[in-house]
């Protein structure tokens, strides 16, 4: 079959939960906070240390209708219905089941249980991950319409008794369709890296509930600078190996890790912040599906400062838990 040579975004979409956690709700369920030690009241706490003011937690939603909502307003963007999708690949860590797969729930309940699909877990980084291994299904021609989808249910793994991470985290989900075109769209392939660190991030059992598993990080300032480094290096790479120079970027949608790492990440590039796409504020770290949530938001002018249109050249890059490492450069 003839090789497709390239490989353009043709819809976003995204979904973010009903239940709006500010940081004075949030306050009242999170324990053993100290304000004395922390030298100020929790919600300033929160906002100075994170730059997180609201992120929004499921009620009667979970991670796979979460995938599934944005995965509907990724192909109504497309414009193409669910026959018309050859794959899907979810990227989470928090499914509500592992049988059967998350792809195919989403496949389900998006109304064609037929097509294929797997589900990966790089953590943060498995946006970039999905959008790596679709990028290479299109262009072997093989593939015309591939759905990423990356859904967290971050609530139901937050430890309430950890001050530190509690108020980081919230729910939500953002999709893609890739589809095969003879425009520019993605440019050459992802770069991707890891660098393995067990001490970053854990995912094991509470000493309280035995039964459950909850998100164990070190977000002190050594990984605070491993991050910043990280999408750093990642975002440089990947445009060492486009068509692009930095100048001719319009936008860096990097992972929503927290405030204080995207203005940290824009000065180590040299960027105004302008340029930077910034919802962490206004969601939380929503873990794999913060940059397709930002990409969707910044599409379809949700977004107060950042609006991408038709020809935007648009630099992504993250950082997972571990370390899980990536970049991509595409023109919307």
């Amino acid at each position: 079959m003839e090789n497709i040579k390239k490989a353009r975004i043709a819809g976003t979409g995204s979904y973010l939960p009903k239940k709006l956690m500010t940081n004075q709700k949030l306050e009242k369920i999170v324990k053993k906070f100290d304000p004395v030690r922390a030298g100020m009241p929790f919600c300033e706490w929160t906002e100075k240390v994170t730059g997180i003011k609201t992120r929004y937690y499921v009620e009667d939603e979970d991670t796979e209708y979460m995938a599934a909502e944005a995965s509907k307003k990724a192909l109504e963007a497309a414009g193409i219905k669910p026959d018309k999708l050859d794959f899907i690949i979810a990227a989470s860590f928090t499914p509500s089941k592992e049988i059967p797969n998350l792809a195919c729930s989403i496949a389900d309940r998006i109304g064609n249980g037929n097509i294929p699909g797997f589900v990966l877990n790089t953590a943060c980084a498995g946006f970039i991950c999905g959008l790596d291994d679709a990028y290479y299904k299109i262009i072997s021609g093989n593939y015309k319409n591939i759905l990423i989808v990356a859904s967290e249910t971050l609530s139901k793994v937050t430890d309430f008794n950890d001050p530190a991470t509690a108020v980081l985290f919230g729910d939500g989900a953002g999709a893609v369709v890739l589809q095969q075109s003879d425009k520019e769209g993605i440019s050459t392939f992802p770069y991707l890296k890891s660098d393995y660190s067990p001490d970053h991030l854990e995912f094991k059992n509470s000493n309280i509930e035995k039964e459950k598993c909850f998100i164990r990080m070190d977000g002190g300032p050594r990984v605070l600078k491993k991050a910043v480094n990280a999408m750093a290096e990642a975002a440089k790479k990947a445009l060492e190996i486009s068509t692009y120079k930095l100048e001719a970027i319009d936008w860096i949608i990097p992972h929503q890790a927290n405030e204080r790492i995207i203005r940290s990440l824009a000065e180590k590039l040299n960027v105004p912040m302008e340029k930077v796409c910034l919802t962490v504020d206004k969601f939380g770290n929503t873990s794999a599906a913060t940059i397709p949530i930002a990409l969707d938001k910044a599409v379809r002018g949700e977004l107060e400062n950042y609006k991408i249109k038709k020809g935007d050249k648009v630099l992504l890059t993250t950082v997972g838990g571990g370390y899980s490492i990536g970049a991509v450069v595409l023109e919307y």
